[in-house]
This record gives structure tokens, C-alpha cells and sequence, in this order.
């Protein structure tokens, strides 16, 4: 069977050209992770939001969901797409995966935001978290919430790393605050944790902050590639991609300045909180 890739990211296409030979990483209702080892690509269900190693599919989650596809499986990496050998006859294609039509995606940020458009960005983030109910980080960047009795462990210690690195920051001792603001990498539950999708959000902020290329910027980075390894592999892929400055179709889609409502949709539909946990760390980079 020959499915169509509908739509990947140039940062993607270039991983496919250097592949040869991988396997399953894993499985989700929505995605299968691939790797060679060493990087991660995502066959994801259409309607799924574009990121830097997305291969969008021409197949819904249920039907991808019927694919007879397992971790550890074998995939082989072809020029132009991929496919997945026959159990029984592995020189046949059990299922392929063609890019040949499919729609590529600039998503690198090149250029900041312009200082003067800074204001509304962060008056329209703080508009989105105001009003989604995602849980995650957003609980501590919500202006409305007074009560943080009911906070987590979790969101406790997140909240006392940010705290301080904010403290740490405003004396002029970048590389103090950006070694504990590293501290919430791993930190929460599901696909990727909370704090991950925060410090992908952090260096998205620098970015559009025009801040990428001072000390602090510098120092993050290093200490997050320095950690990669302390978190899971597909959190530690997104990580790697935002250290490249590349980011999500709907990171890139700020530079429009979308409305907060249109912002909201396009970030809660990244993940469970995974989205809004990405605004909250752009929000704390714009100051």
C-alpha cells in the first residue's frame, strides 16, 4: 500500500535525504516516531500540527491506527519517501510513504519580531492563557489566579526554578539563571513534559525578542544541549530542533500576530498542554 505525505518541514526533508535504514521508535493513536538512533521523525495522522520532523499523512487518526506497525520495527528510508518491509517477504514494501507531491514548510525563525510589535504579542499570549483551562504552566502564568493552594509538587518546584531564574537574571548573572531555569527540563507528565515544551518556548521568545544572541540566550542553549539526555527522546528531539531555531507551525504563525482566540486554537491543538506550556515559556522570554 503507497500513502502520500501531504506536508513536511524542510528540517525534515533534509533528516529523510541522509537516512538510509531505521526503526520504530513508537507508537501513538496519532503518530508513529521513526529513528535511526540518533534523530526522530513522526508519521502524524492529517489535521496534525506541522513541527520541524512532522511528516503529515493523508490518513485520520483511525486509519492510521489500522496499520499494522510496531516499535522496533524495520523501516527503510527511500529516495523520495519510506517504507516499511513485508514480515513475510522483506523484499517487498508492506507499506509506503511518498513525499513526492507533498508540501514543504520553512520553519525556522530567521528574522525577530520588530521591538515595537513586542507589546501586542505579549498582550495576546497572556489574552490566550487567561482563558485556556489546559492545566500545565499556564497555572502559573495565569493573571486571574490568586490560589495556588492546589498547585502540584510538580508546578511547585516549576514555579520556584522560574522564580529564581527570573531573580537571577535581573542581577546580571546569566549563566547562574540560566543553569536553574534547566531545572524544569523533565519536570511533568505525558508525551513531553511540561517543562520541556516551557524551555522550547523560552528559546522561541528569545528569538522573537531579538535576544537569541546575548549571554543568557547563550548560556541556555548550552546547558540544554549539555541535558538533552535527561529527558525523553521526543522531548530531547524537539529541544534539538529548537536549539537549530526551528519551531512548530503555529510558533512561526506568531510573527503574524494572530488574534488571542486564533492563537489559542492553534496552540491547544499541539497536545494535551503541550501548546500552551510553549506559550508560557514564549510569554516569560518576552519579559
Amino acid at each position: 500500500m503507497e500513502y502520500q505525505i501531504l506536508q513536511l518541514s524542510f528540517y525534515a526533508e533534509d533528516i529523510l535525504k541522509n537516512l538510509t535504514s531505521g526503526t520504530v521508535h513508537s507508537v501513538y493513536r496519532r503518530t508513529i516516531n521513526l529513528t535511526d538512533g540518533k534523530q526522530l521523525l513522526a508519521l502524524q495522522a492529517e489535521g496534525s500540527p506541522l513541527s520541524p520532523i512532522s511528516l503529515i499523512l493523508s490518513l485520520s487518526s483511525e486509519d492510521l491506527e489500522t496499520l499494522s506497525v510496531a516499535a522496533g520495527d524495520t523501516v527503510r528510508f527511500t529516495d523520495g519517501g519510506l517504507e516499511f518491509p513485508c514480515p513475510l517477504y522483506a523484499h517487498r514494501p508492506a507499506y509506503r510513504f511518498t513525499c513526492r507531491d507533498a508540501g514543504r514548510f520553512d520553519l525556522a525563525l530567521h528574522e525577530p519580531l520588530d521591538p515595537g510589535l513586542l507589546p501586542t504579542l505579549r498582550a495576546h499570549i497572556q489574552s490566550a492563557l487567561s482563558h485556556t483551562d489546559t492545566g500545565g504552566f499556564a497555572l502559573l502564568f495565569q493573571d486571574c489566579r490568586q490560589d495556588t493552594d492546589d498547585l502540584s509538587l510538580i508546578l511547585l518546584a516549576a514555579r520556584d526554578h522560574i522564580r529564581r531564574s527570573s531573580e537571577l537574571y535581573l542581577r546580571g548573572d546569566y549563566q547562574e539563571a540560566a543553569r536553574v531555569l534547566t531545572r524544569v527540563l523533565g519536570l511533568g507528565t505525558g508525551l513531553t513534559p511540561s517543562g520541556d515544551d516551557f524551555l522550547c518556548g523560552v528559546l522561541a521568545g528569545l528569538f522573537l525578542a531579538g535576544k537569541s544572541r546575548r549571554p543568557f540566550a547563550g548560556y541556555l542553549k548550552a546547558e540544554i544541549a549539555r541535558r538533552l539526555s535527561d529527558t525523553i527522546d521526543i522531548s530531547a528531539a524537539f529541544l534539538s530542533c529548537a536549539l537549530e531555531d526551528q519551531f512548530s507551525l503555529p510558533v512561526k504563525s506568531l510573527l503574524t500576530l494572530p488574534a488571542p482566540e486564533k492563537l489559542l486554537i492553534s496552540f491547544q491543538e499541539i497536545g494535551h498542554s503541550s501548546g500552551t506550556d510553549t506559550l508560557c515559556g514564549i510569554l516569560w522570554a518576552l519579559g
